[in-house]
């Protein structure tokens, strides 16, 4: 791995606004760049949107198609490498793919393993880990849900992530009269539901779980959310990124606005980490473990 700055961003991604939002992506990306970054993360579900409905997958996109070259063509003229979630279409179904693009185009995608909730209605679930050597570090993805799960982060780890990145879409579910759940607030109020959310965390979202997940298994965690009111559903926004000693580099101010932060990722962190007595991958007894595997 080597030394390099990363960003997190946090956006309203807007229902059925692809273009919009390809756009807010092309603008993130400018500026990122001006700050002297190598990898920006976008949220889950970035280019087109996450809100429980049919709605989700209107704008589904082949990795092929211009929205996707639009984004990829960014990262080329910047020499930069950028994760964005979008619904992808391919072979006759859909699924919630987070693609990583760079300077000689696709370097590759992950499709979200673990559907939550409404998703099973809307996506096929993915069946594959994935991590990329994009010559600056080692990087893996675990999109929302699949972050719930430490043996997400595990394999990941074992096959090599020195950077996992994190898209979310954490939000409230619709109520069936069409309002909020955040405490009791309608979709006329949506800015009002947002900070009612935000004010209910004492940290940002699963803050305390990925911290222990990156100093467990000795790797850097970079979180992205979308925020604010998206014309159907209310996401409650967030950025962070952890280091693998499970301290936080660099986190985002609550805030219903688009947002991005900075952080510099050090390698010689990552080594020390690595080379500790609590970097569990070097201890753990594998032979020990069959019972993992076995389903419920």
């Amino acid at each position: 791995m080597q030394a390099f700055r990363v960003a997190a961003t946090q956006i309203n991604v807007k229902n059925l606004a692809l273009a919009d939002n390809v756009q807010r992506h092309v603008e993130m990306i400018g500026k990122a760049v001006a700050a002297g970054c190598s990898l920006i993360g976008f949220p889950e579900l970035s280019m087109t949107g996450h809100n429980g409905s049919d709605d989700i997958v209107r704008d589904a996109q082949t990795l092929d198609g211009k929205a996707v070259e639009a984004i990829a063509a960014e990262a080329r003229a910047a020499k930069v490498f950028v994760s964005f979630g979008m619904c992808e279409l391919f072979r006759g179904t859909h699924y919630n793919t987070q693609v990583l693009v760079g300077p000689h185009g696709t370097v590759g995608i992950q499709r979200k393993v673990h559907a939550s909730t409404d998703e099973f209605f809307h996506f096929r679930q993915g069946y594959e880990w994935f991590v990329y050597d994009i010559g600056i570090a080692k990087v893996g993805t675990a999109i929302c849900h699949d972050s719930d799960f430490f043996e997400s982060w595990r394999i990941l780890a074992l096959m090599g992530a020195e950077v996992v990145l994190l898209p979310h879409a954490m939000r409230k579910m619709n109520t069936p009269d069409g309002g909020l759940s955040f405490d009791g607030e309608g979709v006329d109020m949506p800015a009002a539901a947002v900070l009612a959310a935000q004010r209910q965390m004492i940290e940002p979202p699963n803050a305390k779980y990925h911290d222990i997940q990156a100093r467990t298994n000795g790797v850097f965690a970079v979180f992205s959310d979308q925020v604010g009111f998206d014309g159907r559903s209310t996401h409650v926004g967030a950025a962070y990124v952890i280091g693998p000693d499970g301290l936080f580099i660099s986190t985002a101010a609550p805030s219903i606005e688009d947002a991005m932060i900075v952080a510099d990722l050090d390698p010689d962190v990552l080594a020390t980490v690595r080379k500790g007595p609590w970097y569990l991958l070097r201890t753990r007894r594998p032979e020990t473990y069959g019972q993992l595997t076995a389903q419920l």
